[in-house]
């Protein structure tokens, strides 16, 4: 598998976010309304070696090696 980047995002909110659509709680964020602790990016060369790798197949055959 090639490199890809990895986005990580911490927002902080005074309600359960996992009651809400993911769309809803960045617009909390960029809002106002919710607060955003950190958001960096990073490229991964190996995102199989990743420990937040979940092994999806979301990235089909084209974007494999080979």
């Amino acid at each position: 598998m090639r490199a890809l980047h990895k986005t990580t995002i911490v927002i902080w909110s005074e309600y359960n976010a996992t009651e809400t659509e993911l769309e809803d709680l960045a617009r909390d964020a960029t809002s106002g309304d919710s607060y955003c602790a950190q958001y960096k990016c990073e490229r991964v060369e190996d995102p199989e070696k990743d420990p937040t790798w979940d092994g999806t197949e979301f990235f089909d055959e084209r974007f494999k090696e080979g």
